[in-house]
């Protein structure tokens, strides 16, 4: 393992307030970690999941997340290649902001304060204009912070529920009919289930019912295709397991708040 190419093995030991990280090649590793400083990720380009032991969360193109310090976490990506812009700072506002893990909006404001700091990427050595400009970066975080995007899924803690959910998420991958018939009565006698036993086991452990569940999979599904196979909203719709696009369209906005055309990568 090269560890300069991983972020959590190298970063803690860096010796300053903040610490810039722009990598074009983003290595993942499986590995769960936490740091000792906050962690702002923009997305450049591809898409990044983060995971926590509750939740998953999915971080699209040019949208941003805040990772609170000392929250232990890893991260991984469906597709190759990853540019991801960081920003890892020691100090931050007395703000709720800072200490919740979110993803949302990146403003035109943020985007181009993140890009100004590719200048100090991987500077191990104090700064004081990289230090008085991410100040500056720390205090208009908050203010850029409209609401989170509800682009989380529920961990299952139980096994049971895990695998229910392991087969339900490879018939929405494999796309077609596959994901657009899905039964719940069926799917439930395959795990030697009543539907009505199996609906109680999802909600007392995740907290959504199965059709929530597979709903907002799909939603999460289609925004990591929107943002990384140039496909069109179309395309996305059917392969998802939809067959009217404008049906598509409004449940996408019922779970997300936005049309698939916002989160559209040109």
């Amino acid at each position: 393992m090269e560890r300069a190419r991983f972020c959590h093995l190298t970063v803690d030991a860096v010796q300053k307030e903040a610490y810039v990280w722009h990598e074009a090649d983003w290595r993942f590793s499986d590995e769960w970690h936490a740091h000792h400083m906050g962690q702002l990720i923009f997305v450049e380009k591809g898409v990044q999941y983060l995971h926590t032991a509750e939740r998953t969360y999915l971080l699209p193109t040019h949208h941003c997340a805040w990772i609170p310090s000392g929250l232990v976490h890893k991260t991984s990506s469906p597709v190759k290649q990853v540019y991801l812009r960081c920003i890892f700072l020691n100090k931050t506002a007395e703000n709720p902001f800072f200490k919740e893990l979110n993803i949302f909006h990146t403003s035109k404001v943020l985007r181009e304060m993140i890009l100004f700091t590719e200048q100090w990427s991987r500077l191990e050595e104090e700064d004081a204009l990289e230090l008085d400009f991410l100040k500056a970066l720390v205090g208009i975080l908050p203010l850029t912070f409209n609401a989170a995007l509800p682009l989380v899924l529920p961990v299952p803690q139980n096994p049971r529920i895990a695998s229910m959910i392991d087969y339900l998420t490879a018939c929405v991958e494999t796309g077609g009919d596959m994901a657009s018939e899905l039964k719940i009565p069926e799917v439930a006698e395959r795990f030697n289930l009543s539907a009505r036993t199996m609906e109680r086991l999802f909600k007392q452990d995740i907290g959504i019912t199965v059709a929530g569940y597979i709903k907002l999979y799909k939603m999460i599904k289609a925004v990591e295709l929107l943002s990384v196979s140039g496909e069109n909203v179309k395309s996305v719709a059917i392969k998802v397991g939809y067959d009217s696009v404008s049906t598509f369209s409004n449940t996408f906005y019922k779970v997300l708040g936005l049309r698939p055309q916002e989160m559209l990568v040109s």
